[in-house]
């Protein structure tokens, strides 16, 4: 651990940082937490960390400032596995500087992340590859890496592509839909501003086969069924609400705009109307469809290309063209004019699967959500079951036992889980900066 910020040797900018790197404060940690069936081996999870680092050493980089713009840089200080129940400032001395970290305690590992330095892919190709390399070397086993970057491989530049340094082919016939004024989408008056940070964690289980059969037979996409679901329950708590229910859905844009590789943020979000729009006289398997159908006109190639031009453009010129990175971060935020009502349902998928899956006993992605001021749902599906957990900065509780209704309306047995509430250490990596 170093007492002083080093000066690190710049790379490129970070243009897919700009809407996380140009705000005012410091943001909260992404943490996912794995539970494992034995207690973790400390000294081992460091080889696994090593080996890690060593296969895709972009992981290990961090931020520098210089003449207003972010860059990200080379970090040669060690990685470090920390050892307790504390989780790191990430980005700071506490870490050496570096974006990621690791810590374990008992049979928990927990990976944090600065949003700003990649996204969900990113940190899941980090969690992945640590895993992998610790039950090999635990096991004595080479299990199958299908699907995950070990050291068994070797690193494609690809993979630390700058997203926005893309520009999208897109179809010279192509016409970007005309927008339509929405109204402001309804808000949960549970959830307040919260001055703290501590939030809230109410837990769902529901078996994978029996909920999948459930979306199959609605014509349907798991995050769309979740979200309907949640709308059920805002509409029996709430059954006079005066704006329509929307439901935000962070998607990854890689597909469609040819970076699949990267670790940097390359994610978006579609914006579905849930509730309180003519689709709501139609019975729930057509109006699904109907939803589902909107997601996809969403995800088409050559809108998220005209988008993904038009941001590159925009975040492009706001880096290269900054000066002085204290004025910068007093212009008004990329997110402020972002609507993040009602809430926010976070489709993460699974980790790939592995022999080893079964020794790995839960999975949970933690976060604040937006603004500390929305609901956020985190779904991944793991062990044979959806684990689907409602974060909130407020009591939310009428909304949870409501939801927990609407899966049984539809014959589907959840499993509560009680009430959990946890505290995210806040990023650092503006530390010693002046």
């Amino acid at each position: 651990m170093t007492d002083k910020r080093p000066v690190f040797e710049k790379k490129e900018l970070a243009i897919s940082s700009t809407v996380y790197v140009y705000i005012a404060a410091d943001m909260l940690a992404y943490v996912v937490e794995v539970a494992h069936e034995d207690e973790v081996d400390a000294d081992l999870l460091q080889k696994a960390l090593d080996r890690t680092i060593a296969r895709m050493p972009y992981l290990a980089d961090t931020f520098q400032i210089e003449d207003g713009a972010v860059y990200y840089a080379s970090n040669p200080l060690p990685m470090e596995v920390g050892r307790g129940p504390q989780l790191r400032r990430v980005g700071g001395r506490e870490t050496n500087y570096h974006m990621l970290d690791l810590t374990c305690d008992g049979n928990r590992t927990h990976f944090s992340m600065f949003h700003g330095f990649c996204d969900g892919k990113g940190i899941n190709a980090f969690i992945e590859s640590v895993l992998h390399h610790y039950y090999c070397m635990r096991d004595g086993k080479e299990y199958d890496s299908y699907g995950i970057r070990t050291d068994a491989d070797t690193m494609s530049a690809e993979e630390e592509l700058e997203p926005y340094t893309i520009t999208c082919e897109v179809n010279p016939d192509f016409k970007m839909p005309q927008s339509t004024a929405l109204d402001a989408p309804y808000h949960l008056p549970e959830i307040t501003l919260s001055e703290g940070n501590e939030v809230r964690d109410w837990g769902f289980r529901v078996d994978s086969e029996n909920f999948m059969s459930f979306v199959k037979a609605n014509s349907t996409s798991p995050s769309v069924a979740i979200s309907m679901l949640m709308g059920e329950a805002i509409a029996a708590v709430h059954p006079d609400r005066d704006a329509p229910v929307a439901a935000n859905l962070p998607v990854s844009v890689r597909p469609m705009i040819g970076c699949e590789e990267t670790f940097k943020n390359c994610s978006s979000r579609i914006l579905l109307p849930i509730g309180g729009t003519p689709l709501d006289a139609l019975p729930f398997a057509e109006r699904a469809a109907q939803l589902r159908g909107i997601l996809k006109q969403q995800m088409e190639p050559d809108l998220r290309g005209s988008v993904h031009n038009m941001l590159g453009s925009v975040y492009k010129k706001r880096i290269e063209e900054a000066t002085d990175y204290w004025e910068e971060i007093k212009k008004p935020s990329a997110f402020a004019g972002v609507t993040h009502d009602t809430f926010y349902v976070d489709y993460i998928g699974r980790l790939h699967k592995t022999d080893y899956a079964d020794k790995i006993t839960d999975v949970r992605f933690l976060c604040r959500p937006a603004m500390g001021n929305t609901l956020h749902v985190n779904v991944i599906d793991h062990g044979g079951q959806f684990r689907i957990d409602c974060l909130a900065c407020s009591d939310i509780t009428a909304i949870i036992e409501a939801f927990a209704q609407a899966f049984a309306a539809h014959g589907l047995n959840v499993e509560r889980r009680p009430e959990y509430r946890f505290t995210l250490p806040a990023t650092n990596w503006r530390d010693g900066i002046e």
